[in-house]
């Protein structure tokens, strides 16, 4: 009875048994979860370093545009309301021109470059800008440590197949998808992989979904400079045996995929989650090879192919 308990334990993916009514697949193909969250708080639930650090390139370049826009319009209005005389060598005439003359003076005194055509003019602009430059300088301070943590994150760059296939295998069949490492100058070493299929099954007549983990013919590999093809055989202890493609439709099949291994460049372990929908599954193919030799004599791989098949029949 304890080795049951524990084997039970081991297989827990987490995510339980109340994902069994959801019809939409739990791991999106970002790797995050797909389940709904209501906080207590959202500030006590929300990082932003975090959401900062792992923001896409372009939110995070966006977010940074928009913070240097609003921080000089906000100490462009305190030089405004604290009167333009302040500012010596100010020659605009019209108010809007006056603004603007404040607005560049702010990108002036915030990033400490100041031109000198504008200065401070009294105690109380003065006193402005002495604040506006303490800000300034922390920051562009907050703005290197983030650019730097964000290239100092290692991430497994992982290129996945489009899709899963159902291939034709030895006597039987078996469930296949591909994976590569897609950064050149970038190494992964001992990478594991491990799958399960989340499906639902019949419980006393009450749909419950489960978690099964599926045996790999490979599950680690010491060396991934080519492309590796996860193959999981479908035979008598196989999760998926005897069922067909349409049994996988009705039990909202998801295959779960968790990668770790060693990046070298970072010289820490990396991991990457993706799965594959029963929508995305194929049933009856096979791989077009990605490999050939370069004149050289090198072995060449295409990338481009890694999700190209061609549907085959089963024997």
């Amino acid at each position: 009875m304890a080795t049951l308990k524990t084997k039970k334990a081991e297989n827990e993916l987490g995510f339980g048994t109340k994902t069994s009514s959801q019809r939409m697949r739990l791991i999106n193909k970002d790797g995050s979860f797909n389940i709904d969250r209501i906080e207590l708080s959202r500030w006590n639930s929300t990082s932003i370093y975090h959401a900062l650090i792992t923001m896409s390139w372009r939110k995070f370049n966006s977010t940074v545009v928009l913070y240097f826009i609003i921080i000089n319009l906000f100490f462009a209005a305190c030089y405004d309301i604290a009167g333009m005389q302040g500012l010596r060598g100010d020659e605009a005439v019209t108010q809007v021109d006056k603004f603007m003359e404040a607005f560049f003076f702010s990108t002036q005194t915030f990033s400490t470059v100041g031109f000198g055509r504008l200065s401070p003019g009294n105690n109380l602009t003065s006193s402005i800008a002495a604040i506006e430059s303490l800000v300034g300088l922390l920051g562009f301070a907050l703005a290197t440590g983030l650019l730097y943590g964000r290239f100092s994150r290692p991430v497994a760059h992982i290129l996945f197949s489009r899709n899963a296939i159902i291939a034709p295998f030895r006597e039987g069949k078996a469930f296949q998808f591909r994976l590569a490492n897609k950064m050149r100058n970038s190494q992964i070493t001992d990478i594991h992989c491990s799958l399960t299929i989340a499906k639902i099954e019949m419980e006393n007549g009450v749909p419950v979904r489960r978690f099964r983990p599926l045996e790999l013919e490979v599950k680690n590999i010491i060396f991934f400079p080519m492309t590796w093809t996860i193959n999981h055989l479908i035979d008598e202890n196989s999760p998926m045996y005897g069922m067909s493609e349409k049994e996988l439709i009705e039990a909202d099949a998801e295959f779960m995929i968790s990668l770790s291994g060693f990046d070298d460049t970072f010289a820490q372990t990396v991991s990457k989650r993706h799965s594959y929908t029963y929508g995305e599954l194929v049933y009856g193919a096979k791989w077009i090879s990605v490999f050939s030799q370069n004149e050289r004599g090198q072995t060449s791989q295409d990338l481009n192919k890694i999700s190209m098949y061609e549907v085959v029949p089963f024997p």
